[in-house]
């Protein structure tokens, strides 16, 4: 009498390898789909999974809070200009550093392209997000973060919109409202610098 039990055993663990094998595969095709080759941030791409991803990753007590922020360099295109565009893919990646530095594992951030960078600051409000992300997000890109171009010390200063998430809007309402309010804080940063230098 032929034992198939160990036979079985066998395909029933050769299945479950290939099975977990599968598994791996899927999310290193899907990291790699979902991730600037630059900055090492998300791409894009990783805005269109953003309501999942809000629901996975929602921790603490207002579980239901996400701030998000839409930051925007300051005359990025003088720096490629001026420098190169190798200059500015090192200034993209040294914003895209800080960024990931100043963020915790469950937040989520994104290269939308450009020059422009999106945070989801998962369970705070922008008023919890002000007394810490925020404002020393603000103080870095007041020029605290300094590229070093041959000897050159270049600071890098951007602006940034922050809207507490509305969840009966979508990913893209939410944009465009982080957006504006980055706009306007943009117009204000040039007004001041325009009355400066007056």
């Amino acid at each position: 009498m032929i034992d198939g039990t160990s036979g079985e055993d066998a395909n029933l663990s050769t299945l479950k390898s290939k099975l977990a094998q599968a598994e791996e595969s899927v999310k290193y095709w899907h990291h790699i789909a979902v991730t600037d080759d630059l900055t090492g941030l998300h791409n894009r791409r990783m805005l269109h999974e953003i309501p999942s991803e809000i629901r996975n990753r929602r921790d603490g007590a207002i579980k239901d809070e996400v701030t998000l922020l839409f930051i925007d360099l300051d005359d990025f295109g003088q720096i490629n200009k001026k420098y190169g565009d190798d200059v500015g893919d090192e200034a993209l990646r040294l914003i895209g550093t800080t960024i990931q530095k100043n963020i915790r594992e469950e937040d989520i951030a994104i290269r939308k392209g450009g020059d422009e960078f999106v945070l989801f600051l998962m369970g705070t409000t922008p008023e919890l997000a002000a007394e810490a992300v925020v404002k020393r997000l603000e103080l870095l890109l007041d020029g605290g973060v300094i590229l070093n171009v041959r000897g050159e010390l270049i600071p890098l200063k951007g602006s940034m919109g922050v809207f507490g998430y509305d969840h009966g809007l979508t990913p893209s309402e939410n944009l465009r409202h982080a957006d504006y309010l980055m706009r306007q804080k943009k117009s204000a940063r040039k007004k001041c610098r325009i009355a400066g230098s007056k």
